[in-house]
């Protein structure tokens, strides 16, 4: 029974009863569908999921892995089991961390219980949570393999699994590693562990970071989104009070109201200021280099989070976004401030330990103590009640209409030629859906080549797309002619989709005058536009998969060195006879 007893189980079950109280309806058989959360049934291995169709890798390879579960269960199943995850793995690492149980508690609390976590839920990023509850323990492995105690091999495992969650998981566990091996070390144990790590991250990223540089569209960043993209203030604290606490996403739609409470929110940031203090204070904590380099991770994040509001940082997010291969990375800068929530979920988890210590010197009783620990860590869901539920039945769990399988089945299954979604927006409000946002499912329902308009609205301005196909349907769109048709097949579309529930530019009835009719439902309207004047649209080359292959290479070398690490321990052991 000593083993779930422990500090890592009871942050993981402090994980799971959070993350079943937060997702809430989310948790239901059916499809959560919100924004950029989208999962269909069954995601199948097209060249987008693969990250070789020449748009902009955004989803790769953390598509590739739910298309590889849905291979044995069922997509709603799969996406339930990594939501769920998030908190689990967040909550464990966050407890396998801190020193004791009740430390575990509040530690665990806060890292599942944030506005960082919060806001990237509402928008659907589920990639960036991975990627952030993987965090935790790239701390604990670095921390291992840096006093020698662990090896490298297990930090190779984790690195790999960071990266699988996607180019930001994979960045983020860069720099957290980076700072974990390396602030304050001189021992060449500490440097070959950082080389082996970087070696992991940077073959199971090629999955993403090769296809883009050979895409057109890595040259096609919209100097807007810069603007459009920093982080915003959604406290009364301004914006550097608001990503202090873990807020600030651009998305306003993604923020939750009490957070504009002065009270609550000036709660939240003297509760994040006072657990920093009396946590780094402690020199004995500083001497950790799993606590000094989650410190100094923590603070690089923040910096990165707020950069484009300082002076001269929007200059030079502008500059890394538009000049720099790979820059659009940082263009959404508030993402970084994962790496700050996981130094203030530990310095919260420090602080009850050292305010625990400070009562039993004082022969206070461990009820007491455990109270004060709990009572430290609610102060999360106090002051962010909203997440409770599914953001108060914001996400729930809903079926695919059977006119979309109908429909995918066989345009799945039709001839030759991309296929244009209209109308020619990125985000759908669907009644099935409750009328929730949700970006175009389209291009998972179909393996084949799926254009829809990647250009993202937002209310004052729109940013531009990067897919150079769908921009070439833009222009087919607009064709000054007039012959869209034409036009459209020019650009590789011989089939048309028509959402015709949704609002947005589409086509009528007279620009589809020389184009068949396949399929009418109720909501959906399939066109075939015919080969007349079809250009070929070419396929991805053996060299476009080398990306995939050296991802592949990145995974076999972290199991080799994790196998190879534990065989040398084993035999390190003394044998008794």
């Amino acid at each position: 029974m000593r083993r779930f007893t422990t500090s890592t189980a009871v942050g993981g079950l402090v994980g799971l009863v959070a993350g079943i109280v937060i997702l809430g309806p989310a948790l239901l058989p059916g499809l959560t569908l919100n924004y950029d959360l989208v999962f269909v049934p069954d995601l199948g291995f097209g060249e987008r999921t693969l990250g070789i169709d020449g748009a902009v890798p955004r989803a790769v390879p953390n598509d590739l892995v739910v298309a590889a579960l849905s291979t044995v269960l069922p997509g709603w199943l799969v996406q339930k089991i990594l939501l769920l995850m998030v908190f689990v793995a967040a909550g464990a690492g966050a407890g396998a961390l801190l020193p004791g149980r009740r430390a575990a508690v509040a530690g665990a609390l806060v890292a599942c219980w944030n506005p960082w976590v919060a806001e990237r839920l509402a928008i659907g990023h589920w990639g960036y949570l991975l990627g952030y509850a993987a965090l935790f323990w790239v701390i604990r492995t670095a921390g291992r393999a840096r006093r020698g105690e662990g090896g490298a091999g297990a930090l190779g495992i984790v690195m790999a699994l960071a990266g699988l969650s996607g180019s930001t998981g994979a960045v983020l566990a860069v720099v957290t590693a980076t700072a974990v091996l390396l602030a304050g070390s001189r021992w060449p144990r500490a440097w070959r562990a950082w080389g082996w790590a970087m070696v992991v991250s940077v073959l199971v990223a090629a999955s993403w970071w090769f296809p883009y540089l050979r895409s057109e569209a890595s040259s096609a960043a919209d100097s807007a989104g810069v603007d459009a993209f920093a982080a915003r203030a959604d406290t009364p604290w301004g914006m550097i009070g608001s990503v202090l606490t873990g807020g600030g996403i651009w998305n306003q739609a993604s923020w939750f109201a009490e957070r504009q409470n002065l009270v609550l929110s000036g709660v939240a940031l003297l509760g994040v200021l006072v657990a920093c203090v009396a946590a780094w204070s402690d020199a004995r904590v500083r001497s950790r280099p799993e606590y000094l380099g989650a410190a100094v991770a923590g603070v690089l994040g923040l910096v990165a989070a707020i950069l484009a509001g300082l002076p001269g940082g929007r200059e030079l997010v502008s500059f890394l976004v538009l000049q720099v291969p790979g820059g659009g990375l940082v263009r959404d800068g508030q993402k970084f401030a994962a790496l700050w929530m996981v130094a203030v979920s530990l310095a919260v988890g420090l602080s009850v330990a050292r305010l625990g210590a400070a009562a039993a010197r004082r022969h206070v009783g461990r009820a007491l103590t455990g109270a004060i620990a709990v009572a430290c860590g609610l102060v999360a869901v106090v002051t962010l009640p909203g997440i409770a539920l599914g953001a108060n039945g914001r996400w729930g769990s809903v079926d695919l209409p059977v006119d979309f399988t109908f429909v995918a089945e066989r345009l799945e299954d039709a001839e030759p030629g991309a296929v244009a979604v209209l109308p020619w927006t990125q985000y759908r409000r669907y009644d099935w859906n409750d009328d929730r946002v949700v970006l175009d499912p389209w291009q998972r329902l179909l393996s084949r080549d799926v254009r829809v308009n990647d250009a993202l609205p937002l209310k004052d301005t729109w940013v531009a797309g990067e897919d150079p196909r769908a921009a070439e349907v833009t222009r087919a769109l607009g064709a000054p002619d007039g012959d869209v048709l034409a036009a459209l097949r020019a650009a590789g579309v011989r089939h048309v989709l028509l959402q015709t529930d949704q609002p947005g530019p589409t086509l009528n009835q007279l620009q589809l005058a020389g184009a068949d009719l396949r399929v009418r439902t109720e909501n959906l309207e399939w066109w075939d536009l015919g080969d007349e004047g079809l250009a070929e649209v070419p396929g991805a080359t053996a060299a476009d998969h080398a990306g995939l292959v050296l991802g592949g290479m990145g995974l076999v070398l972290a199991v080799a060195g994790a196998v190879v690490g534990l065989v040398r321990r084993r035999r390190a052991q003394p044998t008794h006879r």
